[in-house]
């Protein structure tokens, strides 16, 4: 990073304006560290959601830390802590000077620097870690304790801006235990609070991930590519878009829940069937939370290749576009609508989800499925079938009805004939 620093500075000494400017990078260290990953929201996402952003409970990390309305947790943090230390027999001293190991790799990890001394920064990495730690004994247990916190704090621990480095919480787990690895906690954690599948692809478990809410981007991983999807990654480089649900189910599009073995973005178009397959997903009262720093942590962090969620919920909002929408696929049981208040609320949810998040990818890998859908929407005979069958076969008595109909209208004909010849 310090050519990329050198080589700043060595253009702007070709801009005769840009001396003030110069001046000012002379003493300012210019670092983008390989390790940063946690980051504030911008004030755009703020202001479409202020409360998916930001603690209302509990403060993790240092972005939050000493605000009035958060202070109220401070002591809890703290009987954590106490019994953190009484579990792993340390002294505080001893436990705060391994958390002094943890101070410059933990300082690159945040996307600006953190305004605060060495001691106060330690003790804070110190508290909240053993926080975290300990919660994953009270999620198992099922405590009266849990009980009583866990409405309050769950969303605040899977903010962006409310996280820890992985790494701390794996020193401090490892000191509780030879015989659980930390990541058991991350999934009961991911579980519990969230309701997430237990799916995720082997690939991902062997990679560290660099917080919690990095962690539950694995459940949101693409399928391995397809020869049929390599073949045409060049030609979706631009979105298309498929056609809301309605418009699918008025061409006879069947939708379909996933078989629980899928993961949750392998959604599936059988064309000859014309039925859609898209796995369950379960909308509850964290998942706007959950998923708006899922998107922000993608926007932030990740490349325009890899952008994964991003291309999930896109897809979903196209496919969504009014409480008609959900509710064909409430029916289907491809969503549970496990938020109250009618499927409308869903549908601007998630119509809202995308808003001020870039959503450029160098590949996008719904195209194919998209372009497909589409196609079937426009083929005359699979919207004439669809209309038949939807208002002539759709209950024993229509169908009946309309064979009754038919029936007599060809007695009618063939009588008419008879009269005809026989004159």
């Amino acid at each position: 990073m310090e050519s990329r620093s050198h080589y700043l500075r060595g253009t702007l000494e070709n801009i005769p304006e840009a001396r003030g400017v110069r001046r000012k990078l002379n003493h300012v260290e210019i670092s983008i560290s390989e390790e940063c990953s946690i980051y504030r929201i911008s004030k755009l996402l703020h202001n479409i959601n202020d409360k998916a952003y930001t603690p209302q409970a509990i403060s993790i990390g240092p972005f939050h830390h000493g605000r009035q309305e958060l202070m109220a947790m401070e002591r809890l943090k703290l009987t954590f802590l106490d019994c953190y230390l009484s579990q792993v027999g340390m002294e505080f001293d001893a436990a705060f000077e391994i958390a002094r190991g943890w101070e410059a790799r933990a300082r690159q990890c945040y996307a600006e620097p953190i305004n605060m001394n060495s001691a106060d920064f330690v003790k804070l990495l110190l508290v909240d870690a053993a926080f975290l730690v300990m919660i994953v004994d009270v999620v198992e247990s099922g405590t009266a304790l849990f009980k009583a916190i866990r409405i309050d704090i769950y969303r605040d621990l899977i903010l962006l801006e409310n996280q820890l480095p992985f790494f701390i919480l794996v020193s401090l787990f490892e000191k509780c235990t030879n015989s659980i690895p930390f990541v058991v906690f991350a999934r009961n954690f991911c579980r519990w609070y969230m309701g997430a599948r237990e799916l995720i692809p082997d690939g991902l478990l062997a990679r560290k991930p660099n917080h919690l809410v990095d962690f539950l981007s694995f459940y949101y991983a693409l399928p391995i590519a397809t020869e049929n999807n390599d073949h045409h990654k060049n030609e979706n480089k631009k979105l298309v878009n498929p056609p809301t649900a309605t418009e699918l189910w008025e061409a006879g599009v069947r939708f379909q829940k996933a078989a629980e073995d899928k993961l949750i973005m392998d959604i599936h178009f059988q064309e000859e069937e014309g039925v859609l397959a898209i796995p369950h997903l379960e909308i509850h009262d964290a998942f706007e939370t959950y998923m708006r720093n899922l998107l922000a942590y993608e926007h932030y962090h990740v490349g325009d290749d890899e952008r994964c969620i991003i291309q999930y919920i896109l897809f979903l909002d196209d496919l969504i576009s009014t409480e008609r929408d959900v509710s064909l696929l409430v029916k289907a049981g491809i969503i549970t609508n496990g938020i109250g208040g009618n499927d409308e609320e869903v549908s601007k949810m998630f119509n809202n989800l995308c808003k001020d998040v870039s959503v450029y990818c160098d590949f996008y890998y719904y195209n194919q499925i998209s372009m497909t859908l589409r196609k079937y929407c426009e083929t005359p005979w699979h919207r004439w079938r669809a209309s038949l069958k939807r208002d002539y076969f759709n209950s024993p008595w229509t169908s009946i009805s309309f064979l009754a109909a038919t029936v007599a209208i060809l007695l009618t004909v063939v009588q008419t004939v008879y009269s005809v010849i026989s004159k």
